[in-house]
Formats: structure tokens, C-alpha cells, sequence
């Protein structure tokens, strides 16, 4: 019962409000500060001035008396009050609340929305009902099933349902015109397996979209819906023509509807049958599907994955061929981010982003912090009286953190109207990609939780040095000081705190720089093929209509009909485009040597004249000719890499090669030219024969026709196009020169340069307001100094050079130390600048010179306001 009592007296003490003595002190602090700074303004010195203001109020003793039998508040009150008090006193410095609300709304609001749009990328979970019970499923020799293989995964009764999805290229026609679009093939429970609903209309169900029915249906994307069809509603049970063949519209998917493929959002889904994908009922991975598993109540995931290799197993003793390597263990994950599972390359740069990003904020919150650092010396004797009235330390810190966190959140609300903004911005931004990307960012609760936990932690970081420093203070010594030259040599922790400023800068500088020098260095590089004279057509055959064999006879008439335009010098095909972001890849065993795999080496499948049409040098043997067709020798063509990883010292042609396929006989050697980045080291290639072999992987790709011609490319690029399309006008297709098409590292470059200057551009900006900061504090502490200085006859030139070689200092020390931090950090992302060396002297020189310059600009305005000072002002203040 007592206990019961104490706790309600307790709350009761709680909400009472009562006047006590650190109330009265904090009041007392707060008017004599006040009165001083209005005793100041009408002529009197600062000492006479904090001590007329203490008569004035009656003295400390008096307001000591009124104290001595109140209470203690309960640490909410003081830290409500302490907020009141905080904004009543923040009101009298509007300079200081606009520059710390301005940086830290830079800063937060630049991480916010970067954590956000890394979140939507690498944390996404696609739109579906519990995610959280729901795994992707990858078996051991590939990240996909054959459909055949998903069938017997799907009966095995592992999952309480398993559903599958296949990227496809689609050709949607209207009259004459014939549109490209992405679709996706998903199996027939797709939408009821993982819970998703139409938002207009309805989604097709497992029972009629069943690959024995031949199922002709579609569900649209809602960004395919408004640009394709207007939004108009109407176009439910419409029929629509893809890829020759008709289709009934049965809904709309909803807006933010995020897709399972990641990044990439398609246009179209239609359900998996032989009308998308031709060789369905082969067992090999040709038609592979990504699967996602729902597991059933209460199964582990270790268990599912053991079921999973247990069963492929099984398999592979029953299609031993096609099932080559599937019993190798499966992978089950978690959907959360599976697009991006694995990928050190796609890591490293977001990695590096938030490191970078994260400096701006560090060099923001010092900017704040230096500036409360300076506020709290301003402020020793108010604090001296306040522990002379019975405040504790923990008191003074807990006043000044709340100050701390008061501009934090003025700043988080600006921050967060930025990062609103750059979210709309990165939501619409294109980026460099031959398929469209939905970032799907939206202003939602948790980038503003983000935001909130910045503001936090910055609030902590800007005050927590100050409310240290300001609670150390002497009771007897700060009252019995005068003058402002007690505040003179105390400037140290500022002038840290602007040294790690510019180091950071330093760091942000070097590395934007060395992200644009390697940008320039790589569009000037030469890429071993003439950039100059060549045009590329992508063609988007359709797979139903140019099976087997098909899609090699009509590249045949393509370039026929091609090698009649008079521009035209020569013509060949291909299925990759060297620097267009795509890429095959393989190891290969030597005929006559132990079965160990050789270098990792580049694939590409080319028709005759494909060398001379890319203006590559043959060096040795020949070129591929008509004659190598299915049913003649396999050969294959190898560039100088290629020759010295396999055949050190050695001439490769006549020698043989393959990989888990037939060999094949080298008939030539051609110059090494770039593949895959325009910066790499020269790296294997291997070219097939595009009619032996005219795919080189599972997956879909288009039909590449390179044109060279003998003056602009650009002027036949309408004489291809229409040659194209006199031969198949119901194939979609896109004519771009040679160097438009080749332009995919370079695009990434660009915005990762102009996202990195701007970064570096705001670092330096944020590290000059704070020298600037420090540099004017310590011409308004010195001020004394300085007048009796120049009434001893020291010139106007000795006082501004004294200045500026205290500003040019702190900039010297920051550039060694951000120097060697930069040092560390480039050659951690030498494979993210190629062509440039992590210590290029070029780079680091600039940053120097950069910096040196913005440093002797922002220190000159308060050197030179210090040579304006007048001697007799300055020693009437002693």
C-alpha cells in the first residue's frame, strides 16, 4: 500500500509545476544576459556592462534565497523549459539558425533521399502478399529452372505454391506500327500464388492461362496503360497484336505495383506457352524460369534447401544430360533484395556513395558545431552564474544538446523538403540502360523515419562537443574575467574541427576528380574498331516466327538487301555490341590437355566481314566464310589476348578449343579490341561463326546488324532502316551509329562523375563557410589585440597577411591529412576509374591548388574587415 502511495505521489510530482531554483537561475541567466547585451549596445564596455546588469537585478545571493525551500522538477519540466529557454535564446541569433538550418538541410536531406533510393534498389520487396513467406529459389548449376524441371518442383509438394516468370521481348503491333516492349512471361498461378490484384479489371487465373491451353491473354503495367493506351479504360477485353499473334487485355496492374524482376519493368505479362517461349518443353535451360517458393507453415528454410538439392538430384540421375551439374546444392533466399544478391560490382559503388555522402553530413555537422562551440564561449559567464544557482553539469549539457537538437530538427525540416524533391527527381531520372527502370522511390513513412534518424544523430554529433566543453566551466574565474580577450587561444577545438572539414573535402575533391579525369580519359581512348563509320540496327526478332535456323537466313537477306545501299562499304551481324553493357562470357578447355579451364574469355558469334565491317586487323589465318554452316567443322576466331592466356609463346591457329560442346578449330587471330570497358586490360575474346552458332546463351537476345559506311554514318541511317523494313515491316527495330550505340560505359560514367563533382562541389562549399566562420571569430575575438596591435604601428598589410596565414594554415594542415586519407580510399576504387592511376598527381595537385584558392578567398574577407578595425574602438573595450 505504500508502495502504491509513493508511486502516485511520484506521478503527482510529475505534472506539477512549480518554481524552483534552477528555473529562477536559468530566468535570472537568461535577464542578466539581456540587460548586458542592451548596456553594451549603448557604449558600455562588456565588463561594465555584466556587472551593472547583476546590481540591476538585485545580485546572485538574493535570487539564492528565493530558491532555498522549492523542490526539484522532474527532468521532462527542465527539459521543456530548457527548450523554451532554447528557442527564446536561438530567436537572438537569426545568422546562426539560417547557416545551421541551411547546412544541415544540405547534408540530411542528401543522405535522406540516397538512403532512400539504395533502399528501393537493394531492399526492395516486390509487391505481394506476406513477402516474408515467400524465398527465391536458385538450383545449383544456375539461377533458374527449366520449365519442365519447375513442373516437377512445383508436384513435389516442397512449397505450398512455387511460381515462375521469364523476361521476353514482345512486339506489340497497331496498324503499321510496331512497338517494342518488355514483357514477362509468368506461369500460370503467378498472380494467385503471390496474392496480386488487378487495380482495373482482373488478373487471368491458373485454370485458363495453363500452357495446354494455349492461353492468349495479357495483363498490362499501369506505366504501359498511360503511355500506350492513354489510360483509357476501355481497353479491358480489347485484343491486342504481340508477336503476330492476338491477345485479350483482361486488367491494368496497380500504380506502384513492384515488379519481381527488380529494376526492370515490364510492360506486358502473359502467361508462359509455346507462343513466347518456342522450346517449352525442353528440359535444358534454354527456357529457364526464376522461381519464387511459398513455404509452407512453419518450414525452416535450411529444410526447404535440402528438400530442393534432394530433388534436383533426383533429377539429374533421371535427365542426366540436361541436367548437368544439378545436384550441386540450391540456394533459397529471402526476397527482400534478390536482384542484386551477389554482385560485388553492383555494391561497391552505392558502398562508396553513402562513405561520401556520409562526409558531407560529417563536414555540415561541424560547420553547426563550430558555431555552438563558438556560442557556448560566448556564453561562459551565463554559465558560471547558472552552476553558482545550483545547476549540475549534466544540466548544462542537457541545455545545450537541446539547442543541439532544436537546430537538428530546423534542419531535418528543410533537409526533408529536399529530399522530397530529389526522390521526385530520381524517380523520373533515365538511367543508362537499354531497358526501363522503375527505382519505385516514393515520400512514404520510411524515408522519413531515415530523415528523423539523421536529424538525431546530427543533433548528437553537432553538440555534443560544445555541451562538454561549455559544462566545464569555473564559477569563480569566469565571473571575475574581463574583457574579450579571454577568449583569445581557446580556439583550438574550432580550428580541429575545420581541419577535419577540408580533409573531408579533400577526400570528396579526389575522388570526384578522379572519376571525371577517367571519364575524359576514357572517351578518348581508342577502342580497337573505328567508332566513325559504322551504323548498328537492333533487331527484336520474334521467336515464334524465326525458329531453328531462321533468324540466321534472314540476317542473310538483311545484308543482301544492305550491301546494295551505295553508302554502304560492307555488312555483317552479330550478337553482341562491344561496350553496350552486354556480355557473355565462358572458360575453355585445349584440345590434348588436362581438362582444367583456361582465363575467363568473352563470347561474341559474328558473320563473314564482321572484322573488316568493325575495321579490326586479321593477323594471322582468315576470316570466317559462307561455307562455315551447321554441318561443317566448327571454327572459331581468337584475338591476341585470347592467345596469350591459352597459348603463351605459341601460334593458336590450328590449334582446337571448347567448353562441354564439341571442339572447335582456331582459323584466325584478330587485333585485341575493347568488349566489355573501353578502360579494361586487353581480355580473351572468341568469336564464333554466327551460323553455326547463332546463339550464345539461354537468354534472348536481338539481332545485331553492323553497317560500315564510307562517309557520315548518319546520312544512311534512313537507307538501312528502310532497307530493313522493305524486307519484314513487322519486325521492330532501332538504326543507331556505331559510337551512339557504344556510349553505355560512358553514360554510366557521366552520372557518376556529375553525381561525385556536385557532391565534392558541396563538401568544399560547407568547409569554406566553415573557415570562414572560425577565421571571422577569431578576427571579432582578437579585436583588442589587433587595435593595440595597429596603435604600435603595425601595418594594414602585416595584420592581413597575419589573418590570412591562420586561415591558410588550418586549409595546409586539412590537405595533409585529407591527402593521406585519400590515398588510403582511391586505391580501394581503382577498378571504378579505370584508365587513371588512384595516385595521379594531376588529381591531387588540382585538389590543392582548388582548395588553396577557396581558402585564401574565404579568409580574406575577415582579414581584411580586421585591417578596417579601429585602435581606439578596439582599446576602448579593455
Amino acid at each position: 500500500m505504500r508502495a502504491i502511495k509513493f508511486l502516485f505521489w511520484r506521478l503527482a510530482h510529475f505534472v506539477r509545476r512549480s518554481r524552483t531554483e534552477r528555473e529562477i537561475g536559468d530566468e535570472l541567466a537568461f535577464h542578466i544576459q539581456s540587460r548586458a547585451e542592451d548596456l553594451v549596445r549603448q557604449g558600455l564596455s562588456s565588463t561594465d556592462a555584466a556587472r551593472q546588469a547583476r546590481v540591476d537585478f538585485g545580485g546572485i545571493e538574493r535570487y539564492k534565497e528565493q530558491c532555498r525551500d522549492t523542490r526539484s522538477v522532474p527532468v521532462f519540466e527542465n527539459a521543456l523549459r530548457d527548450l523554451v529557454y532554447a528557442w527564446r535564446s536561438l530567436r537572438r541569433s537569426p545568422i546562426l539558425v539560417l547557416v545551421a538550418t541551411l547546412s544541415l538541410g544540405l547534408g540530411i536531406g542528401v543522405n535522406t533521399a540516397l538512403l532512400g533510393a539504395l533502399s528501393a534498389i537493394f531492399l526492395r520487396v516486390p509487391t505481394m502478399t506476406d513477402p516474408a513467406g515467400v524465398v527465391a529459389i536458385e538450383p545449383g548449376n544456375s539461377d533458374q529452372f527449366s520449365f519442365l524441371n519447375y513442373r516437377d518442383l512445383q508436384d513435389s509438394g516442397i512449397f505450398a505454391d512455387v511460381v515462375g516468370s521469364r523476361t521476353t521481348l514482345l512486339n506489340l503491333r497497331s496498324g503499321d506500327n510496331v512497338e517494342r516492349v518488355d514483357g514477362l512471361a509468368v506461369t500460370a498461378n503467378f498472380f494467385e500464388g503471390l496474392g496480386i490484384r488487378a487495380s482495373l479489371g482482373r488478373i487471368f487465373t491458373r485454370d485458363e492461362a495453363s500452357p495446354e491451353r494455349d492461353p492468349r491473354l495479357a495483363v498490362l503495367s499501369y506505366a504501359c496503360w498511360q503511355r500506350r493506351f492513354g489510360g483509357d479504360p476501355a481497353v479491358l477485353e480489347r485484343v491486342v497484336n504481340l508477336n503476330g499473334q492476338s491477345f485479350l487485355v483482361l486488367g491494368v496492374l496497380p500504380q506502384h505495383y513492384r515488379p519481381v524482376t527488380g529494376l526492370m519493368s515490364p510492360d506486358v505479362y502473359v502467361p508462359v506457352s509455346a507462343l513466347v517461349l518456342p522450346n517449352l518443353n525442353s528440359r535444358g535451360n534454354g527456357n529457364g524460369l526464376a522461381v519464387l517458393g511459398r513455404l509452407r507453415h512453419q518450414t525452416p528454410p535450411h529444410q526447404v534447401q535440402s528438400e530442393v538439392t534432394a530433388l534436383a538430384q533426383q533429377l539429374e540421375r533421371t535427365y542426366p544430360r540436361e541436367n548437368e551439374g544439378f545436384s550441386l546444392p540450391a540456394r533459397v533466399f529471402p526476397v527482400r533484395g534478390m536482384q542484386m544478391r551477389g554482385s560485388a560490382e553492383l555494391i561497391a559503388f552505392p558502398v562508396l556513395l553513402i562513405v561520401l555522402f556520409g562526409l558531407v553530413l560529417l563536414i555540415a555537422c561541424s560547420n553547426v558545431a563550430g558555431l555552438l562551440l563558438a556560442r557556448a564561449t560566448a556564453r561562459r559567464g551565463e554559465f558560471a552564474i547558472r552552476v553558482a544557482l545550483g545547476a549540475g553539469r549534466a544540466r548544462l549539457i542537457q541545455s545545450m544538446l537541446i539547442e543541439s537538437f532544436l537546430l537538428a530538427f530546423l534542419g531535418a525540416g528543410a533537409g526533408s523538403l529536399l529530399a522530397v524533391w530529389l526522390v521526385q527527381v530520381l524517380s523520373v531520372v533515365t538511367l543508362p540502360n537499354h531497358q526501363p527502370v522503375q527505382l519505385s522511390i516514393q515520400p512514404d513513412f520510411t524515408l522519413y523515419v531515415l530523415g528523423l534518424g539523421l536529424a538525431l544523430a546530427s543533433g548528437l554529433l553537432c553538440g555534443v562537443v560544445p555541451a562538454l566543453r561549455a559544462s566545464k566551466v569555473g564559477v569563480v574565474a569566469e565571473v571575475q574575467r574581463t574583457g574579450n580577450r579571454s577568449i583569445t587561444g581557446r580556439l583550438w577545438l574550432r580550428h580541429s574541427l575545420v581541419v577535419g572539414q577540408v580533409a573531408a573535402s579533400v577526400v570528396l575533391l579526389v575522388i570526384s576528380s578522379l572519376f571525371l579525369r577517367s571519364l575524359i580519359r576514357t572517351a578518348t581512348l581508342n577502342p580497337g574498331f573505328d567508332l566513325d563509320h559504322g551504323l548498328v540496327a537492333t533487331l527484336y526478332l520474334e521467336p515464334n516466327r524465326y525458329l531453328g535456323d531462321g533468324a540466321a537466313l534472314f540476317a542473310e537477306r538483311v545484308l543482301e538487301r544492305v550491301d546494295r545501299i551505295p553508302e554502304v562499304r560492307s555488312g555483317s551481324v552479330a550478337s553482341v555490341i562491344p561496350l553496350a553493357g552486354d556480355r557473355s562470357a565462358a572458360r575453355f578447355e585445349v584440345q590434348g590437355r588436362p581438362t582444367a579451364t583456361g582465363a575467363r574469355t568473352y563470347l561474341n558469334n559474328v558473320s563473314p566481314r564482321y572484322f573488316d565491317t568493325m575495321g579490326i586487323p586479321l593477323l594471322r589465318g582468315r576470316d570466317f566464310r559462307p561455307s562455315d554452316r551447321p554441318g561443317s567443322p566448327r571454327v572459331v576466331i581468337v584475338n591476341e589476348a585470347f592467345q596469350r592466356a591459352y597459348f603463351p609463346g605459341e601460334d593458336a591457329v590450328g590449334r582446337h578449343v571448347g567448353y562441354g560442346e564439341p571442339f572447335s578449330e582456331i582459323v584466325g587471330v584478330v587485333k585485341d579490341s575493347s568488349y566489355a570497358s573501353v578502360s579494361e586490360a586487353p581480355t580473351p575474346v572468341l568469336y564464333y561463326s554466327y551460323a553455326q552458332v547463332p546463339s550464345l546463351s539461354t537468354q534472348a537476345r536481338p539481332l545485331m546488324v553492323h553497317v560500315r559506311t564510307d562517309g557520315d554514318p548518319g546520312a544512311a541511317i534512313r537507307s538501312v532502316a528502310r532497307a530493313i523494313a522493305d524486307i519484314d515491316n513487322k519486325v521492330a527495330f532501332e538504326v543507331k551509329t556505331i559510337r551512339e550505340a557504344t556510349t553505355f560505359e560512358l553514360d554510366v560514367r557521366r552520372l557518376g562523375s556529375a553525381l561525385l563533382g556536385s557532391l565534392g562541389g558541396v563538401g568544399l562549399m560547407l568547409a569554406m563557410i566553415g573557415l570562414y566562420g572560425v577565421v571571422a571569430y577569431a578576427v571579432a575575438a582578437r579585436t583588442p589585440e589587433i587595435g593595440i596591435r595597429m596603435a604600435l604601428g603595425a601595418s594594414s598589410e602585416r595584420v592581413l597577411w597575419s589573418v590570412l596565414g591562420q586561415g591558410l594554415r588550418l586549409v595546409g594542415m586539412g590537405l595533409a591529412v585529407g591527402s593521406v586519407l585519400s590515398l588510403l580510399v582511391t586505391h580501394l576504387i581503382a577498378d571504378l576509374i579505370g584508365g587513371v592511376s588512384p595516385t595521379d598527381p594531376v588529381t591531387f595537385a588540382g585538389t590543392a591548388l582548388v582548395l588553396a584558392f577557396t581558402g585564401l578567398v574565404a579568409s580574406y574577407f575577415p582579414a581584411r574587415r580586421a585591417t578596417l578595425i579601429d585602435p581606439l574602438t578596439a582599446l576602448r573595450q579593455e
